[in-house]
């Protein structure tokens, strides 16, 4: 599984790479970066082992929450795919792609390692709950992140301008209507992507009965 991991975050970073051999131009350089950023709710969650309140777990926790939206930020990435002289469309399509599915899935991946840290103190009904929360959270993220270009940092560069652009929204939410629009697009999305990856393994072991009982 480690093997497998790292070979398809490397492969996104080893297509940029050639990239900018080809063309010579640092255009996608954000690529490296979001993916790092998109590697750290999953360096924190594995990192919290139980579910106790010690000061490690909470800061832990805090800042899992914190940078959990990076993860699937890199799908709004595919904004940036566009014709562009000397590079082949598909070439960036799959550049672009890639990146962002490694974004979400390490995104995801570290929000199952939450959840099972819940379950050890919570009943599932109301960890089901908390994740929900916590993707809506992730959504609206997502938003701040792209349209309105904070950081997970400006929480403590930025506080007041961050805590200011937040209020407004929460205050008059009718009067941002894209707000609202791109947090529930994508709390949608990554609750259906996140709740079909948990069944996963079940599904294939059921395939494999079917093929199993079709060869009988």
């Amino acid at each position: 599984m480690q093997r497998i991991f790292l070979y398809s975050v490397g492969f996104p970073i080893l297509l940029y790479v050639f990239r900018v051999g080809y063309t010579g131009s640092f255009l996608f350089l954000f690529i490296p970066w979001n993916l790092f950023l998109a590697w750290l709710p999953l360096y924190f969650s594995s990192k919290l082992t139980n579910a106790s309140y010690s000061l490690r777990n909470v800061l832990l926790f805090g800042l899992w929450l914190l940078f959990f939206p990076n993860s699937p930020y890199l799908i709004t990435d595919l904004f940036h795919l566009q014709e562009r002289p000397g590079v082949p469309l598909y070439y960036d399509l799959v550049l672009l792609f890639m990146a962002a599915w490694n974004g979400l899935m390490m995104g995801l991946f570290s929000l199952r390692n939450i959840e099972r840290v819940l379950l050890q103190r919570f009943s599932a009904k109301k960890v089901n709950v908390l994740i929900v929360c916590f993707i809506v959270l992730c959504g609206f993220g997502i938003y701040l992140g792209r349209y309105d270009r904070y950081n997970s940092w400006h929480i403590l560069t930025q506080p007041f301008e961050l805590a200011y652009g937040i209020g407004t929204k929460l205050i008059s939410p009718l009067a941002y209507p894209r707000v609202w629009a791109v947090t529930i697009l994508f709390t949608v999305v990554l609750l259906l992507i996140y709740e079909t990856l948990k069944k996963m393994p079940a599904l294939f072991e059921e395939q494999a009965s079917v093929n199993k009982e079709l060869k009988h």
